[in-house]
């Protein structure tokens, strides 16, 4: 009797190691699988948040573009300068990198013949006869 409990008790032991280390596996692999969708979801989110970021910075150049446009047709029409808008910009630009400077030098020639050969290379750039 004693020899039939012990052997009854062993493969009892047995089977609960059995049922133990499926369980663990199970839950191991459930871990992973959850971690590997976590992981996918994470991925998906960062790829549409990039995909929105260049299609707003997209819209912003468009509408920058328009802007100039209209801009430019104005002081065309007024008969002023379209020169005068990259001028605006420059000055704007200038301006900005003084408000938000971290400790950065910028070396300015602010001679009217310097201006106006910066003038130039900006027309040159953009197309510009004048």
């Amino acid at each position: 009797m004693k020899s039939m409990a012990r052997v009854v008790s062993s493969n009892n032991l047995k089977a609960a190691a059995e049922n133990e280390g499926q369980a663990l596996l199970i839950t191991k692999t459930k871990s992973a699988e959850a971690e590997g969708n976590a992981i996918k979801i994470s991925a998906e989110a960062e790829k549409q948040a990039a995909q929105l970021r260049g299609q707003g910075v997209a819209l912003f150049r468009e509408e920058v573009a328009r802007g100039m446009a209209s801009a430019a047709k104005e002081m065309e029409d007024a008969k002023l300068d379209a020169s005068f808008i990259l001028f605006s910009m420059w000055t704007e630009s200038i301006k900005h990198f003084a408000e938000q400077g971290k400790g950065n030098t910028i070396f300015l020639d602010g001679s009217v013949d310097n201006m106006q050969r910066t003038m130039h290379e900006l027309m040159s750039v953009t197309g510009s006869k004048k």
